[in-house]
């Protein structure tokens, strides 16, 4: 199914947002994540002061283990970073401006997890969290949309990116959503894949590359419903328990795996304890910045073009990444695991973890069962539901999106052409 903005990005493309977005100075940057909150709360819980008000974000991403620039060479990738993620960097550009408004980081131990910081969002506790679209979804059930497996095509991770951020997507999912929920998403880690990893305790010494080789097994998985109907569409075993207590749940056999966005899987140490990590290349893995609406609306015109620049840079930058992300630094590619990357050197003592790339026959066995083209009954609640709530067809839409001939071979010739700020008096 098609409809009549496939070609919008087409006609865009001469003058993209990324040619404005040039235009304007970033000014010099400046180190420092620290951030303040002076001053009254207003009504949407921002905190206001002579500067500006000041939005509170909090998640599960740790400076410690994140980073935001990376090498070509995967050993001049800043030491334990096992993450890309830009919220320290959005706090670092901003701080650079005058004209930005104020940020400032939450530690998430000191208020939530990574399956309740959106209830944190919602309460105006904060103004900015980070989740997962699957993690998401547990307050947000629309989102169960985009963790529907192979909704997009295989080795094309520009695709993931390109529809998250598509103009039909902004118009018939994100002013829908943000109507209902107050929030939209204003970044995003590199798009990539989600992937199944085997613990070293449940290693069967040969490389597990079809649904068989992981059936019955315990694999930790999120608190996403159409995944869950997937795994036991596959004959895995869902378990559901917080990511946090993962490492000592694969250590102890309470899990045999987990299924998850492979760098929080470095960034959480999981890869030290993983024997295999298989590609199915199966739901996205896409970690936004979630922002409030009101505090959006809330900002001065001079402050809100300000954020808009900003985290629109920041978004482009993440999809152009992602492919030398994934494939050099994370080491996921047909000669995986690269030599120095993640998985090179984060897994069993210090070594590498045994990678498989999946041939075109191993993946049709994992896509032939839970493909929504050919299966589209298991995923009815999910797809009903935007459909009734939001825009009928959209699943279609996104479907086709995601395989149009505006997506990038590469994800480094993607440009931005539509983005929050352009949608905010729909809203």
């Amino acid at each position: 199914m098609t409809d009549g903005h496939t070609d919008e990005r087409d006609a865009l493309a001469s003058h993209s947002r990324r040619d404005v977005l040039r235009t304007a100075s970033i000014g010099a940057l400046t180190a420092g994540f620290a951030g303040c909150l002076d001053g009254a709360s207003n009504s949407t819980g921002t905190t206001s002061s002579g500067a500006g008000a000041t939005a509170r974000w909090a998640g599960t991403q740790n400076p410690d283990t994140t980073c935001w620039d990376f090498g070509e060479d995967p050993s001049e990738a800043p030491e334990d970073c096992g993450l890309v993620y830009p919220v320290f960097e959005l706090k670092r550009r901003l701080d650079a401006r005058e004209d930005a408004p104020d940020m400032a980081l939450i530690d998430s131990k000191e208020l939530c997890s990574e399956q309740s910081c959106m209830s944190k969002l919602d309460s105006k506790v904060i103004q900015l969290g980070s989740s997962s679209v699957a993690n998401s979804a547990k307050i947000w059930p629309e989102n169960e949309i985009w963790s529907i497996p192979y909704t997009f095509p295989v080795h094309e991770r520009a695709s993931i990116g390109y529809s998250f951020v598509h103009p039909t997507t902004w118009e018939d999912y994100w002013v829908p959503f943000a109507k209902k929920y107050n929030v939209v998403p204003i970044g995003f880690d590199p798009p990539g894949y989600r992937a199944h990893l085997i613990g070293t305790g449940s290693d069967p010494g040969t490389p597990v590359t079809s649904p068989a080789d992981f059936e019955n097994r315990k694999i930790r998985t999120t608190q996403s419903e159409v995944i869950s109907t997937a795994f036991d569409e596959l004959g895995m075993n869902p378990v559901t328990i917080s990511f946090s207590d993962t490492l000592q749940g694969m250590k102890s056999g309470v899990v045999d795996g987990l299924e998850i966005i492979t760098p929080y899987a470095v960034a959480g140490q999981i890869t030290s304890i993983t024997a295999q990590v298989t590609l199915t290349q199966w739901a996205p893995g896409l970690d936004p910045i979630w922002c409030r609406v009101d505090f959006l609306k809330d900002l001065s015109e001079t402050k809100r073009a300000a954020f808009a620049e900003v985290t629109a840079n920041l978004a482009e930058q993440s999809i152009q990444r992602t492919d030398r992300m994934y494939e050099r630094f994370q080491g996921l590619s047909p000669d995986a695991p690269v030599e120095g990357s993640n998985f090179h050197t984060q897994g069993p003592d210090d070594g590498p973890v045994q990678v498989n790339w999946l041939s075109e026959a191993d993946l049709k066995a994992w896509r032939d069962p839970v493909n929504p083209a050919d299966n589209r009954d298991l995923y009815d609640d999910a797809i009903g539901r935007v459909h009734d709530e939001f825009t009928d067809g959209f699943f279609d839409q996104l479907h086709d999106i995601a395989r149009e001939s505006g997506v990038p071979n590469q994800s480094k010739n993607f440009t931005l052409n539509a983005w929050w700020d352009d949608y905010l008096d729909q809203i």
